[in-house]
């Protein structure tokens, strides 16, 4: 009887883990900041984007901080010696919390911000970030989001960059993007006008971190203007 009692203790003691263990999610692994070049490297064939570490951009401002420049292997700019920029991206830890800054170029960018065609980029934010159920869950909670245009001024788009901000349970995200607007000249020497684009995507631990950082760049911002 004593046997049989304790059966059923262990059976009930499993009953209740189980539910516990179905409830606990997968989440993406979270490398060790400031980020390391093999990390990067990895990751971006992870995340479908072509691209080389340039070395002699890679910079370390302090302890806890790195920065690299990723440019593409083969292609160049137009009538340029220089590789086509992909990518920077800057991981540290401050006041013992985790933050990545990344910035990323596209050519030939439509007057709408095209999602889709960024894909590549947040999928390797949320990797390098870590700690996220699902590798795009930063671009599902950026997907939709649309330029405000206005009938007076439609190309003010030029002149200052966009921006949105979402909570994520993950972490604080904020996504800013501003085109590049360019004009050359067909073989008949008909104007065209061609742009490119600019998205930053920085990952904070907490709303807070990101304000406190927010701080000193709005002021020089405020001081460049006076």
């Amino acid at each position: 009887m004593k046997r049989l009692k304790f059966v059923f203790l262990v059976a009930g003691m499993v009953s209740l883990l189980c539910p516990i263990t179905a409830s606990a999610k997968d989440v993406l692994p979270q490398p060790a900041f400031p980020l390391e070049e093999d990390v990067i490297t990895e990751t971006l064939e992870k995340a479908g984007l072509p691209g080389e570490i340039s070395k002699s951009e890679t910079t370390s401002f302090t302890e806890g901080q790195m920065a690299y420049v990723v440019r593409d292997p083969i292609e160049t700019y137009d009538g340029s010696s220089n590789k086509l920029f992909i990518a920077r991206i800057n991981s540290a830890v401050y006041e013992g919390e985790r933050v990545l800054f990344a910035a990323f170029d596209q050519k030939d960018v439509s007057d709408q911000i095209e999602w889709e065609d960024w894909k590549p980029q947040m999928v390797l934010a949320a990797l390098l970030y870590g700690g996220f159920e699902d590798e795009e869950e930063v671009y599902q909670a950026f997907l939709g989001k649309e330029i405000p245009y206005t009938t007076e001024n439609p190309y003010e788009v030029y002149e200052n960059p966009f921006s949105w901000e979402v909570q994520l349970p993950e972490g604080y995200c904020t996504v800013s993007y501003s085109y590049r607007g360019q004009t050359i000249y067909d073989e008949d020497g008909f104007p065209v006008r061609k742009q490119s684009a600019i998205m930053e995507i920085n990952i904070y631990e907490s709303k807070e971190l990101c304000q406190k950082l927010k701080k000193p760049r709005d002021q020089s911002q405020s001081d460049e203007e006076k």
